[in-house]
């Protein structure tokens, strides 16, 4: 075994003083930035050891090392200025859900597979293929209607429905049934609803829509 005097002429040598700078340097560093602090405190503490080398060696941890490149490869990729934005930018978003109580229901509806399945299926049906194949023609056609006066739109729903489900629906018999049924107020007022929705289909006639109306 080497003595104090030998371990200390074996370190003086020349291919020693260079890493023995460069070692010197690096613990002035950590020092000034106050890490050697928190290593002394961590190794003065006996339960935060513990805790240390605990994670050090759990299965977790000893599983990453095992994935050394993928990780590399994954920290570079984040690393890069566009996903660092693109990144930040999504989290962002999810605090925002998680602060309007929206991210537990997202999360719940993922976890339940029936609610997954039903939702899939709506996504995937013929109808939602088809809205997607026409999104544009849609959505200009969608972007030409004025909904200032949806709530005609509802009315006019909640009269034919009214109609429909009624059960005291009266049969008009012929000419002379129809003449009867056209003094009633209420027939009159809708039959010059029908005849306004008539003039204005016949004012959108166009040859665009293989329509060509004559006189």
């Amino acid at each position: 075994m080497m003595s104090e005097d030998e371990q200390l002429e074996k370190l003086m040598k020349p291919e020693y003083i260079s890493s023995l700078t460069r070692a010197v340097e690096l613990i002035k560093k950590l020092d000034n930035l106050g890490f050697l602090d928190v290593i002394s405190g961590i190794l003065s503490d006996d339960e935060t050891l513990k805790t240390v080398f605990g994670l050090l060696t759990s299965d977790d941890v000893l599983s990453l090392t095992t994935k050394t490149d993928s990780v590399m490869t994954l920290l570079k990729i984040m690393s890069e200025e566009k996903n660092v934005k693109a990144l930040s930018n999504l989290l962002e978003m999810v605090t925002v859900i998680q602060n309007k109580g929206l991210l537990d229901p997202v999360l719940g509806i993922l976890q339940d597979d029936n609610a997954m399945g039903m939702v899939m299926g709506l996504l995937s049906n013929d109808f939602t293929m088809n809205l997607i194949m026409n999104e544009k023609p849609i959505l200009e056609s969608l972007g030409r209607l004025d909904l200032s006066v949806a709530p005609h739109y509802v009315n006019m729903i909640k009269a034919v429905e009214n109609a429909i489900k009624t059960d005291t629906v009266t049969p008009v018999g012929g000419m002379m049934g129809t003449l009867r049924a056209m003094k009633d107020e209420d027939a009159q007022k809708g039959l010059g609803i029908v005849f306004s929705i008539l003039r204005s289909l016949g004012r959108t006639c166009s040859d665009e829509f293989n329509c060509s109306a004559k006189k």
